[in-house]
């Protein structure tokens, strides 16, 4: 029996040692998940700095944008050509009607049918409403030709004709007076015109105008006035080119003077007359070259004649030696 205990008390302190030595051994190997512990810190802590470094592309695509959206609206905004399309104001030139007319061979006078006028001008009521009185006044030798003699509405009156050079030399200062009678034999004037022509050549001529509004005037009495110059005249040509009508009234007779002489001349006038369907001026203009022309050398022109109904026109042209 006792020998039965002992062996028993054996086997149980070996059974007990048995389980420190397990227990031991369990102590032992539990540090290896420790270890896995310690492991999975460091992973992270590498790797998270290296996902932090991703963001920077975000900012260099940012700065990008602006520069190309600012380039192209500033384009964009500039092709502001439709306000050069506004020279359509150019339509200034259709307000004057142009019509291409046939260059004709220089003629002294060319029938034209009339333009549209722009405004109405005074009808005329009645044809040689005037008697002509002679003029007993000493005159120069420079005769005049009544053109037109016309009663216009509201108790207006018009002669009109050509003042021509009847001498043997040249006359500049050209004019002409014209003293008009009422029906009790009163006088009205005188009324005094300048002839538009700056000098006259010996056998040249230059149109006229003048007008006189009052009632009940009968005649008229022309006085020329000229005086003789050493001014000398240069023989030129012309041909007329076109013409228009303008905005404002006025007939514009357009064409070419030629100077055909071995030297230039100077003041050049061209003067212009409108006439009717009897041939009688019903209105003048002039215009002044203001350069000379050279020798064998050209120049173009553009009259100016406030309109009136007419028929035909004449172009009177002078010009002087430079």
């Amino acid at each position: 029996m006792r020998f039965r205990s002992r062996v028993l008390s054996c086997f149980g302190l070996l059974l007990v040692m048995a389980l420190i030595v397990t227990g031991c051994a369990s102590t032992s190997e539990t540090p290896a998940p420790t270890e896995a512990l310690q492991a999975t810190p460091t992973v992270p802590a590498v790797e998270a700095p290296a996902a932090t470094n991703t963001p920077p592309p975000t900012p260099t695509s940012a700065p990008t944008m602006p520069p190309t959206s600012t380039p192209t609206m500033t384009p964009i905004a500039s092709p502001t050509p439709p306000p050069t399309e506004t020279p359509e104001p150019d339509d200034l030139a259709p307000t004057a009607t142009i019509e291409a007319s046939p260059p004709a061979a220089t003629p002294r006078s060319a029938a034209v049918p009339a333009l549209p006028p722009v405004s109405k001008p005074p009808a005329v009521v009645a044809s040689g409403a005037l008697t002509l009185v002679d003029n007993p006044n000493v005159a120069p030798p420079l005769s005049i030709h009544v053109s037109a003699n016309h009663a216009l509405e509201g108790h207006r009156y018009r002669v009109s004709g050509v003042l021509r050079n009847d001498a043997g030399e040249n006359y500049a200062a050209l004019g002409v007076v014209a003293t008009f009678y009422t029906d009790d034999g009163s006088r009205y004037g005188p009324v005094k015109t300048n002839v538009a022509c700056l000098l006259l050549a010996p056998g040249d001529e230059c149109p006229f105008i003048v007008e006189a509004t009052s009632k009940n005037l009968v005649a008229v009495m022309l006085h020329p006035e000229g005086a003789p110059t050493s001014r000398a005249a240069a023989p030129l040509t012309f041909t007329v080119t076109g013409r228009y009508q303008d905005a404002i009234g006025y007939v514009h007779l357009v064409g070419r003077v030629r100077n055909a002489n071995p030297f230039a001349v100077k003041n050049v006038t061209v003067n212009g007359a409108l006439l009717n369907a009897q041939g009688e001026i019903v209105s003048v203009g002039m215009t002044i070259l203001v350069d000379s022309i050279a020798a064998n050398g050209s120049a173009t022109f553009d009259v100016a004649i406030k309109y009136a109904p007419y028929a035909t026109y004449r172009l009177y042209v002078q010009g002087e030696p430079q």
